[in-house]
């Protein structure tokens, strides 16, 4: 969806360099960002390291403790329900308000990539195709405020995104799960992709949290349930 653009130079290659290791759970939740091992790895002096681990700090994806230092955030049952729950209200509210603007060509463009999706494409073009589509009902809703507060949203639910990504076979219903959406907008339906926009995130947050479970008992996450 959103990356944070409004960073300048050293400190967006910082940012970027780490938005990407958190969401793709390269750099997983309680590991700790030491300003002076990020700063050698990118060649970058301190200061651009600890902007950077500020701007992820406001978007919940970096906690930064007293004494301890700046850690990936760790993930809890609240943070997952809070997120998807607000992704209902949000997202829902911006394809009501964005639908008159959907351009059929580019609606017609998107079922074309996700129909083309099978068994030989990477997860990167599974997930190019649900960005689109979020990204298509984002950026017509035509509500500035709304667009913030989901950007500010963005670098978790990506986060979630991948983690749910884990679970066998999600990739395929997701794909399942955007068609029925494009097409019910297709067919000029509102209500019936509100309502299977709805029961996708519903079905991304309950991959989630099965996927944190399970990573949670195995150590590989911190998750508190």
């Amino acid at each position: 969806m959103f990356s944070n653009n409004n960073l300048s130079g050293a400190t967006k290659r910082v940012y970027d360099y780490l938005y990407e290791e958190i969401i793709s759970n390269r750099l997983t939740p309680g590991t700790a960002l030491s300003e002076l091992d990020i700063a050698k790895r990118l060649n970058s002096s301190r200061s651009p390291v600890r902007e950077a681990t500020m701007a992820l700090e406001g978007e919940g994806l970096v906690r930064r403790y007293p004494g301890r230092g700046c850690f990936v955030a760790e993930i809890t049952t609240q943070d997952v329900k809070e997120i998807f729950e607000l992704r209902i209200l949000l997202e829902v509210a911006a394809l009501r308000q964005s639908y008159a603007m959907l351009d059929p060509a580019s609606l017609q463009d998107l079922e074309g990539r996700l129909t083309a999706l099978d068994e030989s494409s990477t997860p990167e073009a599974y997930y190019d195709t649900d960005r689109r589509l979020h990204e298509m009902v984002i950026g017509n809703c035509g509500n500035v405020r709304l667009m913030q507060i989901l950007r500010t949203l963005n670098g978790q639910i990506e986060q979630f995104r991948h983690i749910s990504a884990r679970r066998p076979q999600r990739l395929k219903e997701s794909r399942v799960e955007h068609l029925s959406i494009v097409r019910a907008l297709m067919d000029q339906d509102l209500d019936a992709a509100c309502q299977r926009l709805t029961e996708h995130i519903k079905n991304v947050q309950a991959c989630t949290e099965s996927v944190c479970m399970q990573m949670g008992t195995t150590g590989g996450f911190l998750v508190n349930y």
